[in-house]
């Protein structure tokens, strides 16, 4: 039969034929079917068989043949992949409009030193002892007020009031209130006292020991090391604290 005049389409087989006619489901329509003269696959029909079926001119079937399973599963990851690229699209554009409008109320720069601190604060090498480096979020779970306190890791009040210091940064262009910029110096203000905190939390473990906890203390001190992680949150926390100086209150920005 010449192609010209024929028209392909996927369909499901519904019923095999046996003494009566199959079903076949295709284009949004039930067909009856026998295997004479249009069966083309050696394989027997089943239930729920994927076929590609040709229609003549006249809206007749013309031939079945069973679609190989592999090229299914080829035409439905190709399918996944589409939709998914175009989720990723769509979550693309509303993210970078998202961090456009960040942007546009907090500065680029302010921004970008905000998301340093958040990467170097969570994922970057702040603190080394011998044997073991820990991040700035680690550094601040560490007990140093028993003991060496290097063992366990446990973040309290102290930890939490941290997450709310490098997070001001982002929610103070939304705030209406002319201060609201000075939140932007919070987390060189946390690692400041952070510091300070861990001072006195030696002092105090070894404040009972005599020479001995003297000894013990600088010992403690010299072999604890900051690392680059450390210095990257400092820097980026004076670059949003420069700003915090610098920046026009919000409500007057958003006239």
């Amino acid at each position: 039969m010449n192609a010209a005049n024929t028209a392909k389409s996927r369909g499901t087989i519904l019923r095999a034929p046996d003494t009566t006619p199959g079903i076949l489901f295709v284009n949004g329509q039930q067909h009856n079917f026998t295997l004479e003269r249009v069966w083309k696959s050696p394989v027997a029909p089943a239930a729920n068989q994927a076929v590609d079926v040709e229609f003549d001119a006249a809206g007749h079937i013309a031939s079945i043949t069973v679609v190989d399973s592999q090229l299914i599963n080829k035409e439905k990851l190709a399918q996944f992949s589409g939709v998914a690229q175009e989720r990723g699209k769509e979550a693309a554009k509303l993210a970078q409009k998202g961090i456009g409008a960040l942007a546009a109320r907090m500065g680029a720069i302010p921004l970008g030193a905000a998301v340093v601190v958040l990467i170097a604060w969570f994922f970057l090498t702040a603190v080394s002892v011998p044997g073991a480096t820990f991040t700035y979020w680690d550094f601040l779970g560490i007990d140093f007020a028993h003991g060496l306190g290097l063992g366990g890791s446990s973040h309290g009040i102290f930890a939490l009031i941290g997450i709310l210091a490098i997070a001001a940064p982002f929610a103070a262009p939304f705030i209406p209130h002319p201060l609201a910029k000075y939140l932007n110096a919070s987390p060189l203000a946390f690692v400041l006292l952070a510091y300070l905190v861990f001072r006195w939390d030696i002092s105090s473990a070894f404040k009972d020991a005599g020479d001995f906890g003297k000894m013990a203390k600088r010992e403690l001190l010299d072999s604890i090391s900051f690392s680059y992680g450390y210095y990257i949150l400092l820097i980026a926390s004076l670059v949003l604290a420069a700003f915090a100086l610098k920046s026009k209150p919000v409500a007057a920005a958003s006239h």
